[in-house]
């Protein structure tokens, strides 16, 4: 069976993992560089806490896979499961408690905090810049970037070949797919369109309608402090968030927004609402001095769930649409796309078929 993914990002390379396990003939195809899309531009926030069934049982999986992969592919992740944390102020808060009852329900070990409780675990957080929060002990924070390379590194220890710098398209002649690649045609069984922000673009050159939106998501790093905040923290009033790196620094963005141009620019504008919000949550970081900031692209399935399975045009198979949930959500997606290839059906997934 010989399989082509476009994408190599974490659930592109999940899927090419797991496919080779099973003694599939792998090739991923990566326009750019393995941490060019989002999976190289995001903040490693894990997270089960969606209000949706199927949503938290892919990340429950996932959450799984990042501890069983990094002894599988011999690659340590810096995982850290110290919490993830939503705070929200008045109008948000009825919000946050239905959510809260919902993943109870759905079996996610969630519960609803006072802003005391936060100070716990993080004491420079200011209390009266919140009204209530929730706390899922079993989140954390993931660095992304070794999860790509450990995913990468336990692919080709697999056979699988990883071309990247290769922009590829996808070519449908009846029951043949071909993908074109540096001058050269590959003939497959399966393509899995795991591009991301660029999948919309792939699935019209297989004639397949897909109409994700595309977000655009912005981020930045500060100095590095001695490292004290654990848990991840996500205020759903105004969609800023941030966390702290084992190299100190303090890593923090907003909320994406929808744009059709899939550029990467960095604003000031960003900036200047991140750096007021994160100072009235944390007074503490007033003058520390910002590194470096960058902007990054995600896609979203437009009833705002991932979209993974089969099309009309048979062995062409989405994974994409993740949203900013992507490593919270791609390593078990990608471990069931494999399922399904290999068995013809994987349960996790099928709630989010095309």
């Amino acid at each position: 069976m010989k399989v082509a993914v476009i994408g190599g990002g974490v659930a592109g390379l999940s899927a090419a993992y797991f496919l080779a396990k099973a003694g599939a003939d792998v090739k991923v195809f990566e326009q750019k560089y393995l941490l060019y899309g989002a999976s190289g531009r995001n903040s490693g926030g894990l997270t089960a806490q969606f209000t949706n069934e199927a949503m938290i049982k892919l990340a429950k999986r996932t959450l799984e896979l990042y501890d069983e992969l990094q002894s599988e592919v011999g690659f340590n992740f810096l995982l850290r499961r110290d919490g993830y944390v939503k705070i929200a102020g008045k109008g948000e808060e009825a919000k946050l408690r239905e959510e809260v009852e919902f993943q109870r329900k759905a079996g996610v070990k969630v519960k609803m905090v006072e802003p005391e409780f936060v100070k716990e675990l993080f004491p420079d957080i200011n209390t009266s810049a919140f009204t209530a929060a929730s706390y899922f002990a079993d989140g954390g924070v993931v660095f992304p970037w070794p999860v790509v390379w450990g995913l990468a590194k336990g692919c080709r220890e697999l056979g699988v070949e990883i071309y990247d710098y290769t922009p590829a398209s996808v070519e449908v002649k009846g029951n043949d797919l071909t993908v074109k690649a540096s001058g050269e045609s590959y003939k497959v069984d399966y393509i899995i369109n795991a591009a991301g922000a660029w999948s919309n673009e792939i699935s019209q050159q297989a004639g397949v309608e897909l109409n994700n939106k595309v977000f655009r998501e912005e981020i930045c790093v500060t100095e590095s402090l001695k490292p004290y905040l654990d848990p991840y923290i996500m205020d759903i009033s105004t969609g800023v968030y941030f966390s702290q790196s084992m190299r100190g620094e303090i890593v923090g963005g907003i909320l994406g927004s929808e744009t059709d141009r899939l550029e990467t620019k960095a604003s000031l504008d960003f900036l200047t609402t991140y750096a007021k919000r994160v100072t009235e949550l944390v007074p503490k970081l007033r003058g520390m001095a910002v590194l470096r900031q960058w902007a990054g692209l995600y896609d979203a399935g437009r009833n705002g769930m991932p979209v993974i399975g089969q099309t009309k045009v048979r062995g062409f198979i989405q994974l994409n649409g993740f949203g900013r949930h992507g490593m919270s959500l791609a390593l078990a997606a990608g471990e069931g796309v494999a399922e399904l290839i290999v068995k013809g059906r994987s349960s996790i997934v099928e709630p989010f078929k095309p």
